[in-house]
């Protein structure tokens, strides 16, 4: 099968692809020689002179140049003056000749130096307002050549303004999106310094550079006669850089090495090709032009399938960033199909594929960001667990004794002059080795939850309290509470001795024994203030239990708090 009949075949697939465009007042005719062509002089339409198409899309060859006459139907008769448009991605070296003087003129959209007035999304050349239907336009194209078709009409000025109008509006909202998600990921990078961030602006920046390539807007930006010289080189390394680097994003980002490594090894092998095709490109004498478009097109075909089933199977197993990626995605890998099928194949590119790849990359890249943002936030709240694992007892939720102990000291600290109240409640529970001993652990579990539930209730927003150990609690009192510290450890106790914990057929009924000790002048520190309640706690339990002890100098001062009963 030859790739004539190939390309039939797939326009015949690929059906809604194709938009094969039409003029009613151009005619275009293929040359099969150079026509004479003297300045000044209008050159006569000879018999016989190629075949007339009433298409206005035209092919550059390869190896060879090709001529194309252009002439109106009808001689033009609107107000608004003619203008002749040549687009579509061109490549190929054009020069055109135009009347009334026929001089040559050789530009681009990629010249930093067309008319201003207009956008780069093709290359337009004003007319003669009188323009008739026997004054042809000439249009050479040679190497590099291009497979995909050259646009060309011939519009009047108030019409086309209206339309290159449009398409900087559009362009520029797709370009303003994605250049948007990137200056809020990069701060997610400056401040984070994760490179999966990284990834992302390299890859959205290439794309956009990329998109603005291909609709010649990037030529119109301030600076942009340094990159006129490089021509659609730049598009090609820009597209070979984004696919790289995609690859290298969403492996990182959907975590892909986890579940599917297979696909993702392959992945991970297809992103180093990419990136020596972005540098083959600027090699001549390895005739990149020749063969690498459609290499890279291939190859992103095989890249992009890779990705879905990789994602998929990651999604299914779970994967939220995965599923981000896919709803983001399919549709930019929808469209990058399309896209590749067009290329490779020649096919006019219509509005909906030229409008909507970019439109699908502002999507992604919205998207993708929003999954940024929700993978930000579930690292904070395993922080946030691991945190809480780190300063809370598993079992009844208050703070561990480490991290009482940290906020006491924090306390002490905040209030120098030592006028602020302070207060420290030790509580034992008591008779807990019984209640293990005859019940079971399960059974003391129940009782230590129930005593912090009646700790808890009696506290205001600044206190704390904390599991010191075993079955005893430290309880923080700052200000008010801590004025009144003996008032609250006596509603404690009283709430405790109220309690009665089901477990199995029997209730527990429960006591407790605390000891307050307040911050005094001559406190040396927080260690001090915790012995002291200790101490105070030690003579609850010595003088027979459910009961309030506060700490007093002159009554404790030989108190040995290394003592203990149950």
């Amino acid at each position: 099968m030859d790739f004539a009949s190939l390309r039939w075949g797939l326009l015949l697939w690929c059906w809604p692809l194709v938009v094969w465009a039409g003029d009613a007042n151009l005619r275009v005719a293929t040359l099969p020689a150079a026509p004479v062509l003297a300045a000044g002089r209008v050159p006569a339409m000879e018999a016989g002179w190629g075949v007339a198409h009433s298409r206005t899309w035209l092919r550059a060859p390869r190896a060879r140049t090709a001529w194309y006459a252009l002439r109106l139907a009808d001689d033009w008769r609107l107000a608004s003056p003619p203008l002749l448009s040549i687009g579509g991605n061109v490549r190929a070296r054009m020069t055109v000749y135009l009347p009334p003087d026929y001089r040559p003129r050789r530009d681009s959209v990629f010249d930093a130096t067309l008319d201003p007035s207009f956008s780069h999304h093709a290359v337009v050349y004003r007319l003669p307002a009188d323009l008739r239907a026997d004054q042809p336009i000439y249009v050479a194209l040679g190497d590099p050549g291009q497979t995909q078709p050259i646009r060309v009409a011939i519009t009047d000025e108030a019409g086309y303004r209206a339309a290159d109008l449009w398409h900087v509006r559009m362009s520029t909202f797709f370009a303003g999106v994605q250049i948007s998600m990137v200056l809020v990921i990069l701060c997610f990078w400056l401040v984070l310094r994760d490179r999966m961030f990284l990834y992302f602006v390299i890859y959205v920046c290439a794309q956009t550079a990329y998109d603005m390539t291909a609709s010649g807007e990037l030529f119109a930006l301030p600076g942009a006669a340094l990159l006129s010289p490089l021509g659609y080189h730049t598009g090609q390394c820009m597209a070979a850089l984004a696919a790289g680097f995609s690859i290298w994003f969403i492996l990182a980002f959907a975590d892909l090495r986890r579940d599917t490594r297979r696909l993702a090894a392959v992945l991970s092998a297809l992103r180093w090709p990419f990136l020596a095709f972005a540098a083959i490109v600027w090699i001549p004498f390895l005739q990149p032009d020749a063969w690498l478009p459609n290499t890279v097109n291939a190859l992103l075909v095989v890249s992009t399938a890779t990705v879905l089933a990789s994602s998929w199977l990651t999604w299914r197993h779970g994967n939220r960033q995965a599923g981000f990626f896919l709803l983001s995605w399919v549709p930019l890998l929808a469209l990058t199909v399309a896209r590749v099928v067009q290329l490779i194949a020649g096919f006019p590119l219509p509005a909906w594929l030229e409008y909507g790849f970019p439109a699908s990359m502002a999507w992604a890249a919205v998207i993708i960001t929003v999954g940024l943002a929700d993978r930000t936030l579930q690292v904070r709240h395993e922080r946030d667990h691991a945190t809480r694992m780190a300063q809370f007892d598993p079992l009844t939720g208050v703070f561990n004794r480490g991290a009482i102990m940290e906020r006491l000291r924090g306390a002490w600290e905040s209030a120098a002059d030592k006028r602020n109240p302070l207060a420290v409640l030790f509580l034992d529970i008591d008779h807990f080795k019984q209640i293990n001993d005859s019940r079971g652990h399960s059974a003391g579990d129940a009782c230590l939850a129930a005593v912090v539930e009646a700790i808890r209730a009696e506290l205001g927003e600044p206190d704390r309290v904390g599991r010191y150990g075993g079955e005893e609690f430290l309880i923080m009192l700052r200000g008010d509470s801590a004025r009144m510290a003996v008032q609250i450890a006596e509603r404690i106790i009283a709430r405790a001795a109220a309690l009665r914990v089901p477990v199995g057929e029997h209730l527990i009924a429960l006591t407790v024994s605390i000891g307050v000790a307040m911050r005094g002048a001559t406190t040396p520190d927080v260690e001090a203030l915790v012995e002291h309640a200790d101490a105070a706690q030690y003579h609850a339990k010595a003088e027979g239990r459910n009961r309030v002890v506060v700490w007093r100098r002159e009554s404790f001062a030989s108190t040995l708090v290394g003592a203990r009963t149950s």
